[in-house]
């Protein structure tokens, strides 16, 4: 089973101390870390990110995914809907 941990920031002036920080408190044992790269904006739907696509299609039954904070994945209730869509 694998911990598959996503990060995103929308600028290469942010950093992802803060997602690092909350990451790194939850004690997630030997994490696959995928950071998106900065470049890659935020307006992109999350299915078009191309690291976001990484854990869907590299997740296996029994993985997990975490995240530090619900809006580094998906800016409203379209988005999570679209994204049960890709996962049924």
């Amino acid at each position: 089973m694998a911990n598959l941990v996503y990060k995103r920031v929308s600028t290469d002036q942010q950093p992802t101390a803060r997602q690092n920080l909350v990451l790194a408190e939850t004690g997630i044992k030997d994490p696959v870390v995928l950071d998106e790269n900065p470049s890659t904006s935020s307006r992109l739907h999350p299915l078009q990110r191309p690291k976001f696509r990484a854990p869907l299609d590299y997740a296996r039954p029994g993985d997990t995914v975490h995240i530090s904070e619900m809006f580094r994945l998906v800016r409203g209730t379209g988005h999570i809907l679209d994204m049960l869509d890709v996962l049924h």
